[in-house]
């Protein structure tokens, strides 16, 4: 009763384990395929075995085994139900089911025969009854090679063995070590292997297509366990004994071959036997030393393709490669980001079909395959998602010997073009400001003496003024006739015209002086998408048909985010920028014919990490790239002479990054639409 609670205990356990951990990585593998993996009074053991142990461990996975039948553990790795199989040969067919990680050995196949078979090579096959482990990779090779042959498989090798000392078949293709190891185990004395090795197998931990990260972490472990010796170990462990065991059964073998027919030759067959096993020892060697460098070799070209994949991935840049007929062979992940398509839906076809854009290009890269020289075409302007968007394109010619094909790079600098321009922008409005304001001092000193003196001459012109009827008296007239010939000569009105004219000019030097210097206004917490509103209810109420349009015909679409936070501003400043804009805006729409729908105005408001962004966006004929670079130039518009200062987006401009530490920018669409956007720091503390 005692241990039946316990094993209730520990199911349960197990159960809360499984739900604790949903993590844990199912390894599979075959459980009957001594040395390399089968079951021990019910333990899972083996080579494999212990090489994923040791990779989970070095790198820190979580893993449970199951030893199956082979063609069950092969179903369930395909569809899904385990993660990983201890070991599977790579073929190029099975790579279309599973991803297979770097080998963890190199096993080699053998014909075995029953002793005294008359099949001695592979070609001796191809009307026989063939043995082989159902779903292994000498079953896919049977059906490959030996259409004419009976294949028979079966459940696993141990059973193949079995069937063929038994007396039943021709013959059975099975890896070679793994199965003598098992007839020595089993005490089967009457097969032998036949011909030379074949179909040297790279035998791989197995995992399903597509998991990229599990397989990096198995690559990750077998190469620590290589470098800290654990690898080795578990080799000597396995195979050592039954190597040098091996070795010894063949140099016995052939002394025994020499010595019958020679026994009165004793001293001369001791020497060659001790000569043969020499030899035998330096070829094996010499093999040996071979087989572990070309593990070497397939190794370090795992890792350097590893590696080149990983920097062609890790780059900023979009990387196309192309071959001579500007079909793309290599596309980066930022490819994939930048254009959305992923790497194995373009490989193979046109560069023209895949990327358009790139279309004007295909003249380059020819011209860089025939020339060898690299290509460069800097600055490329082009519209994604109604946005200006700027890129450098680098035509790299590959100049190798047997490599015919190109690379083209593409990056994005139009975080760069912007931040140059927004650094000459500043730069020309620093210095600009600077002249502005020593030009409005230097103006305000006559305009004050123009308007003072015309305020005198009315004075002194006005009737009613004593001292005025006295002068008047004096020179033998009166201040009536005088006011009469200044009315009759228009002399009044020419005075008013100056003084108004004095009063304009005022406000031109008023507006120059507001972005040459801060304002000392008080400011505080305001919400943009109200000013916003304040400013188009302004607007609409200040605008009428005499100027032109009406602003009422404009569509006003609000677009404002919920719960965007105050700004620290002063609130008059910020609703003269909206002011200037969306007249500005709305004096844009009056200049374009619509085919379809009619003039609208966007106003868009939302959170932006430590700012508010506000957008002013209208359907407008737009401008170009050389109005949208000089907008915010003091003195320059695109106005009939007489219609504009040039100042109003200046003074914009100043009072949103001098005034407020804020941004300013414009993107436009010639034909299609205009853009402006602002961004002010929000100020937390202060608001």
């Amino acid at each position: 009763m005692l241990r039946f609670l316990c094993l209730l205990c520990m199911g349960f356990w197990l159960l809360c384990g499984q739900a604790a951990y949903a993590e844990n990585i199912l390894v599979e593998g075959d459980n009957n395929y001594p040395p390399y993996e089968y079951l021990e009074d019910g333990v899972p053991t083996g080579f494999n075995v212990d090489i994923i142990r040791a990779v989970a461990e070095a790198s820190g996975l979580n893993i449970g085994i199951n030893l199956l039948p082979w063609s069950e553990v092969v179903e369930n790795l395909e569809k899904g139900a385990s993660d990983v199989v201890l070991g599977m040969y790579f073929s190029p067919a099975r790579t279309e089911l599973f991803d297979f990680s770097i080998p963890h050995n190199i096993i080699s196949h053998s014909i075995f025969v029953r002793s005294g078979s008359d099949i001695k090579r592979l070609e001796d096959l191809h009307d026989k009854e063939i043995l082989v482990q159902r779903s292994d990779i000498m079953h896919d090779y049977a059906l490959e090679h030996y259409p004419n042959a009976t294949i028979v498989p079966v459940p696993d090798q141990g059973m193949a063995l079995k069937l063929l000392a038994s007396g039943k078949h021709d013959a059975a293709l099975l890896g070679k070590i793994q199965n003598l190891f098992r007839a020595a185990e089993d005490g089967i004395d009457n097969l032998e292997t036949t011909g030379a090795d074949f179909a040297f197998g790279k035998y791989c931990f197995a995992v399903r297509k597509g998991n990229a990260e599990l397989l990096g972490r198995l690559n990750e472990g077998l190469n620590l366990i290589k470098k800290s010796g654990k690898y080795d170990e578990i080799y000597e462990k396995w195979f050592g004994v039954y190597e040098r065991q091996s070795l010894y059964a063949k140099i016995i073998h052939y002394a025994v071959l020499v010595l019958t027919p020679l026994l009165i030759f004793l001293a001369l067959s001791m020497l060659w036997v001790g000569l043969l096993r020499h030899k035998v020892r330096q070829k094996t060697e010499l093999l040996r030393e071979e087989l572990r460098e070309r593990r070497r070799i397939e190794q370090n070209l795992q890792e350097v393709q590893l590696y080149l994949a990983s920097i062609i991935n890790s780059m900023p840049s979009v990387i196309i490669g192309v071959d001579k007929a500007c079909r793309i062979n290599q596309w980066n992940l930022e490819a994939e980001k930048v254009y959305g398509i992923k790497r194995e839906d373009v490989l193979e076809k046109a560069l023209a079909e895949v990327v358009p854009n790139l279309t004007g290009e295909l003249e380059r890269v020819r011209n860089a395959l025939k020339t060898g020289v690299k290509v460069v075409d800097p600055q490329v302007r082009r519209y994604v998602d109604k946005r200006v968007r700027y890129e450098n394109i680098t035509i790299y010619p590959l100049n190798e010997p047997g490599v015919e094909g190109a690379v083209i790079r593409i990056d994005d600098i139009t975080d760069r073009m912007n931040f140059e321009q927004m650094v000459m922008q500043n730069e020309k409005m620093l210095s600009v400001g600077g002249l502005a304001a020593g030009m409005a001092h230097e103006i305000n000193n006559p305009l004050a003496i123009i308007l003072g003196n015309v305020q005198n001459i009315t004075r002194q012109t006005a009737p009613g003024l004593e001292t005025n009827d006295l002068i008047a008296k004096e020179c033998g007239t009166s201040m009536d006739v005088i006011h009469s010939y200044m009315e009759k000569r228009g002399v009044s009105r020419k005075i008013e015209s100056i003084f108004e004219a004095g009063v304009r000019s005022a406000k031109i030097v008023s507006n120059m002086l507001s972005f040459s210097r801060k304002s000392d206004k008080i400011k505080g917490c305001h919400s943009l998408p109200e000013l916003l509103d304040m400013t188009v209810d302004l607007v609409s109420s200040s605008y009428s048909l005499k100027e032109k349009y009406d602003f009422k015909q404009i569509e006003i679409v609000r677009e404002f985010e919920a719960g965007v936070p105050d700004v620290w501003c002063e609130s008059n400043e910020i609703q003269q920028v909206f002011l200037n804009l969306i007249r500005n805006g709305a004096e844009a729409l009056q200049a374009k014919s619509y085919e379809s729908g009619g003039p609208r105005m966007v106003l868009r408001a939302k959170h932006a990490g430590e700012l508010v962004r506000v957008e002013i966006e209208d359907n407008g004929p737009g401008m170009e790239e050389s109005v949208s670079k000089r907008i915010f130039e003091p003195f320059y518009t695109t106005k009939e002479v007489g219609k504009g200062t040039g100042l109003g987006l200046s003074v914009s401009y100043f009072i949103v990054t001098e005034h407020h530490g804020g941004t300013m920018e414009v993107d436009s669409m010639p034909g299609e639409w205009t853009r402006f956007i602002i961004q002010l720091p929000i100020e937390e503390t202060k608001c």
